[in-house]
């Protein structure tokens, strides 16, 4: 890069590297899942390092809760980090012991009408199908650089914690949710810290649906 064109440069993208994130981490990515069914199957298929990976296996084990609560429970805790807004430190797997999860929301895990809701941000999942995405799942995660380097902007120097915040789309009603994940001072994991809870992936779509398209969801 020549000296006028480093003037010219964008600033966010200076600030993008004095944080030290890797360009493979600020780009929007697909990540295909190795569809784990039980916690040590998850441990072998996420990469910690990858924040994108963590990234796209939370939402996975939000959606797998469906299928078998303790499972999809047992993988969001190892995934999920409680952290303190203010200090340092952090509570591996949720303060509570449920990675973010409202207890009320496991009314709509026995409801066929929202059962469906998590699946529909995976690749390939649209209502003609049901929102029943096609094996193996895949994921597309979107960097968002605004909320990235404004977080950033208050916990790096001052706590030691880097984040990423990506954003996953539904293809039902096109709600969007964001991710984010943070890297501790010493530590080259990756954790869920916000976002993908249970609010915002079981977030109600239907009205978005034509009679036609709710009806497939139940073939």
């Amino acid at each position: 890069m020549g000296f006028f064109d480093k003037i010219m440069s964008s600033n966010k993208k200076n600030e993008a590297d004095e944080y030290g994130l890797k360009a493979e981490w600020t780009q929007n990515r697909v990540v295909t899942l190795e569809m784990p069914e039980s916690l040590d199957e998850l441990k072998a298929s996420v990469d910690v390092s990858d924040p994108g990976s963590v990234a796209a296996y939370f939402a996975y084990s939000v959606m797998c809760l469906v299928a078998d609560y303790n499972a999809g429970m047992s993988m969001m805790k190892y995934l999920f980090a409680d952290i303190e807004p203010f200090g340092r430190g952090f509570t591996e797997g949720g303060g509570a012991g449920r990675a973010g999860w409202d207890p009320y929301f496991n009314e709509r895990l026995k409801d066929d009408d929202y059962r469906w809701l998590p699946r529909a941000y995976f690749m390939g999942a649209e209502a003609s199908n049901g929102f029943k995405p096609p094996l193996p799942l895949s994921v597309e995660l979107h960097y968002n650089e605004p909320n990235t380097l404004t977080i950033n902007g208050q916990s790096f120097k001052q706590l030691g914690r880097l984040n990423i915040v990506y954003w996953i789309r539904s293809n039902a009603g096109g709600n969007q949710v964001n991710i984010t994940v943070s890297r501790f001072d010493g530590s080259d994991r990756w954790y869920v810290t916000s976002g993908a809870s249970s609010a915002a992936i079981f977030y109600d779509q239907r009205g978005a649906l034509t009679a036609e398209a709710r009806a497939k969801l139940y073939d």
